[in-house]
């Protein structure tokens, strides 16, 4: 189904940070180690009492976590898609107090959209808490809670974004 981000999938984020936007393309992924990740999905399903969207695990499966529009200079924010450890790491706080909890500004966000809406986070955009989340009963993709629908789908929001960075943004 999302094949057609196949050609921004890299091996790690050795490239990512290169000046060459050229050379890394529109967006950037790196694939999930499911025999690393399996356990922190599970988890979160559980400590969630929710079931991953299959469109979510499509993405996880196909294509990976990273940064939508990577490459793209006059972009407002930063799309960063979460990988299953930072999702966990962003609806709960980590256990050693001695790391930075880089979701702290986030997380009421998270948990108040997951509780009232059945949105789960996506991805972050920008700064504070501006998230992009997807429905877990309907797929559809919104942008700061569920009056802001931005896409019917996963898939739909990607396309949309390949055409126009942004497009969700007046």
């Amino acid at each position: 189904m999302f094949e057609k981000w196949g050609g921004y999938v890299h091996t790690d984020w050795s490239e990512l940070g290169s000046c060459a936007h050229s050379k890394i393309g529109r967006h950037y992924f790196v694939p999930v180690d499911f025999s690393k990740e399996e356990q922190n999905i599970l988890d979160l399903e559980d400590e969630l009492a929710i079931t991953f969207p299959s469109d979510f695990m499509g993405l996880y499966r196909e294509i990976g976590f990273g940064f939508l529009c990577a490459g793209d200079r006059g972009k407002r924010g930063h799309y960063r898609v979460f990988s299953p450890g930072e999702l966990l790491e962003l609806y709960f706080e980590p256990e050693n107090e001695c790391s930075e909890d880089l979701f702290a500004t986030f997380r009421m966000s998270a948990w108040e959209k997951l509780e009232g809406s059945g949105l789960l986070a996506l991805c972050t955009f920008g700064d504070e808490d501006s998230l992009i989340y997807l429905g877990i009963s309907d797929g559809a993709v919104y942008y700061l809670s569920s009056a802001r629908r931005i896409a019917d789908s996963l898939w739909d929001f990607l396309t949309r974004l390949d055409e126009k960075a942004d497009y969700f943004l007046k």
